[in-house]
């Protein structure tokens, strides 16, 4: 079995820098981050979802003593993260958008996102009564939803035969929300 491991800076956090290390699961294994410094509660959720790292590296920012280690609570600040991160896509679309086009079809693009960050925005509200409703029907539609928006924003870019410059952030989008979606709204004290 081999192990990998990580370093990453996060900030703000009481941590400069947090280790994790990580076995690579075997088909019928259980994967489990082992680090100093995290909740164990917090290591068992993120380790349980597809991209563990960036489960982690999203919601560890965003903690703080009110928040308690369940999958709800995890879930809750998981979509505080989509919101910052889909903020950081927009401003950064903005800013493309004032800068002199490298191709004429650029600013279609960046227009196309704009809108669909905007919907993704927009669905905050939703989701969160969606959580505290534990209706994961209207969650599960909601969080499809902004994946399709992310996909749709890196289509335009595509479609235009252009290099999209904000591929970067739209991966992260995306791995947050499938993180969003694998965290079961039902699962209590884990």
């Amino acid at each position: 079995m081999s192990t990998t491991f990580a370093s990453v800076a996060l900030a703000p956090s009481p941590f400069d820098t947090q280790s994790f290390s990580f076995s690579k699961p075997q088909e019928d294994q259980t994967f489990f981050i082992l680090s100093i410094g995290i909740n164990p509660k917090l290591q068992k959720i993120c380790g349980e979802i597809d991209y563990p790292i960036e489960c982690l590296t999203s919601i560890i920012p965003f903690l703080n003593e009110n928040v308690a280690m369940i999958s709800m609570s995890i879930l809750k600040v998981e979509i505080d993260a989509i919101h910052n991160k889909t903020k950081e896509a927009l401003d950064k679309t903005y800013e493309l958008s004032m800068n002199p086009p490298t191709s004429r079809l650029l600013p279609l693009c960046l227009k196309s996102c704009i809108n669909h960050y905007n919907a993704i925005l927009e669905s905050k509200q939703r989701i969160l009564n969606a959580i505290s409703m534990g209706d994961a029907n209207e969650l599960s539609m909601e969080l499809s939803h902004n994946m399709e928006d992310v996909f749709a924003c890196d289509e335009e870019f595509n479609k235009a035969k252009i290099e999209s410059p904000i591929t970067e952030l739209n991966s992260l989008l995306v791995k947050i929300i499938t993180n969003s979606l694998t965290i079961d709204v039902n699962m209590t004290n884990v």
